[in-house]
């Protein structure tokens, strides 16, 4: 079924443009700061309950986002049936986004078999996942996070270089080689010490957003 833009833009913002929220919040940047906010606190506690959550298939990534999101939107873990595209990037047409989840399960599964996968078998997955952009937002930070824990049970510290222009490029053409060099790999004897150094590190970069602050003009 293909659903209007007229209809998607109902069904997902308000009026002046901001993503319709559980806060009702219309002002957009005051809603990336909660947004910010709440993700940032519920990706802690998910890494520090890591253990009840092991990377298998497309299946955890859903898990993920719906976690990180469900304070915050209604629509949180539910995979797209409409197109989506963002700048002149377009993603993966609806109808093949079945084929796709099986892609990247497959994907999974070879990463899986591996005792130390490189930073080519994650950028090939990440490529992937990008094209699929499964969900309506959100889909870097649920990536990111599904693909650290995936790293962290094979005792990897994975890690992703600054994002900029070069790297939107590559994600944009699909250009394995930059995205592999994006990525940086640390082998790490115990899977623990690797979430709660990420864990740490989130928790003290929450600590600047508790008070909201207007961006500058």
């Amino acid at each position: 079924m293909v659903i209007s833009d007229d209809a998607l833009i109902k069904r997902f913002k308000y009026a002046n443009g901001t993503l319709k929220n559980k806060y009702h919040e219309t002002d957009a940047a005051k809603l990336r700061f909660i947004e910010y906010k709440v993700v940032n606190q519920r990706l802690v506690w998910l890494l520090n309950h890591h253990d009840q959550l092991t990377i298998q298939s497309f299946s955890e990534l859903v898990k993920i986002h719906q976690f990180l999101f469900t304070p915050i939107y209604a629509w949180a873990g539910e995979v797209r049936d409409y197109e989506l595209s963002k700048g002149d990037t377009e993603f993966m047409l609806s109808p093949a986004i079945a084929k796709g989840i099986d892609h990247v399960n497959h994907l999974l599964a070879q990463i899986n078999k591996q005792t130390k996968p490189t930073a080519m078998d994650y950028a090939q997955l990440l490529d992937s996942l990008n094209y699929l952009h499964p969900f309506r937002e959100g889909n870097g930070r649920a990536t990111k996070a599904f693909i650290q824990l995936l790293a962290a049970n094979h005792g990897q510290e994975l890690r992703f270089n600054r994002q900029d222009e070069l790297v939107i490029r590559a994600l944009a053409a699909a250009d394995l080689a930059v995205l592999a060099d994006f990525i940086q790999l640390k082998p790490v004897g115990s899977k623990q010490a690797v979430i709660q150094k990420i864990s740490a590190e989130l928790e003290k970069k929450g600590q600047h957003y508790q008070t909201y602050r207007p961006p500058r003009r």
